[in-house]
């Protein structure tokens, strides 16, 4: 009797690959958005963005979950140990049988790896903008007393803390 060929079962794999790669590549596309929006201080624009991307990571999170029982079920049909990771089924493949697999593989993991490294650069530029308004909010509160500072028209304006920034100093 000759072994299943894994090849059939692996294109499926492959398949299921792509997909995640294509939902990881619409989640490129939002958090590239997102960063428009960001560097626009557009806050209506961030509402349909977040939303965009939650269901892109609850599709991802299922296609993930999907593909660990496809893995599952590959290990047991071919008589691998149990596992549910993509790489743990390509090692007990040979790099023939596997070839597209550790491509397709590897194209999906580079394109994650770049969605990891855009969240975190917009991460950091709304931590860089967050902290540019603390620091204007807090600039004048040193200065200014109550009652010391003058409005825009010139004349001596009331002031409290909260609203320091808002007035000019004579």
């Amino acid at each position: 009797m000759t072994p299943l060929s894994p090849m059939p079962d692996l294109i499926d794999l492959c398949r299921h690959l792509s997909r995640e790669e294509a939902v990881c590549r619409s989640l490129l596309e939002t958090v590239q958005e997102e960063r428009l929006a960001i560097r626009r201080l557009d806050i209506a624009e961030f509402h349909p963005i977040n939303c965009r991307r939650l269901a892109l990571l609850e599709s991802l999170q299922q296609l993930a979950q999907e593909s660990d029982q496809l893995v599952r079920q590959l290990a047991v049909r071919f008589g691998f140990p149990q596992t549910t990771s993509v790489q743990s089924l390509m090692d007990h493949l040979t790099v023939a049988e596997s070839a597209d697999l550790r491509a397709m593989h590897r194209s999906f993991m580079g394109t994650a790896k770049v969605v990891r490294d855009e969240i975190a650069q917009n991460a950091v530029l709304i931590e860089g903008i967050r902290g540019l308004i603390d620091q204007a909010l807090s600039a004048g509160s040193e200065g200014l007393s109550e009652r010391d500072g003058y409005g825009s028209d010139g004349r001596r304006a009331q002031t409290t803390s909260g609203n320091i920034l808002l007035y000019q100093q004579g």
